[in-house]
């Protein structure tokens, strides 16, 4: 007797390039604008009205509201982009437009304290 295999869904298709640029254009600005290829995503948000300042600023008002940044993209729509495809673009998208965080934003404006200290002094043993 055989054994039956389950039956899975197809594998789903790679979302167009311009569903991908959408997205990315989504979580960076909060609106869903016309971009349609991900490779000229900075030139094309820029000719919208959202240059890399803009999106600087608009990342610093939302930190400074401690809202969430990049804006959230639909858990199905990042599905259907594929998830990694997605984070994957986002992460360029954000290095290119000098959002990608590696820069200090918000910078503590006072000393450490005891404890902080403390743990900022301590070494290992085979430190010496």
């Amino acid at each position: 007797m055989r054994t039956r295999l389950p039956r899975f869904p197809p594998a789903p298709t790679l979302a167009t390039d311009g569903a991908l640029a959408s997205a990315i254009g989504l979580a960076l600005t909060g609106q869903r604008l016309p971009l349609d290829d991900p490779a000229r995503l900075g030139a094309q948000l820029e000719a919208l009205g959202f240059p890399p300042r803009r999106l600087r600023e608009l990342r610093a008002a939302r930190q400074a509201e401690r809202a969430a940044w990049p804006f959230a993209v639909a858990l199905e729509e990042r599905r259907g982009l594929g998830f990694a495809r997605f984070d994957a673009a986002l992460a360029e998208a954000r290095r290119e437009l000098g959002l990608d965080g590696l820069h200090r934003e918000l910078m503590a404006e006072r000393g450490l304290n005891r404890d902080e200290q403390r743990l900022a002094a301590d070494r290992p043993p085979h430190w010496g």
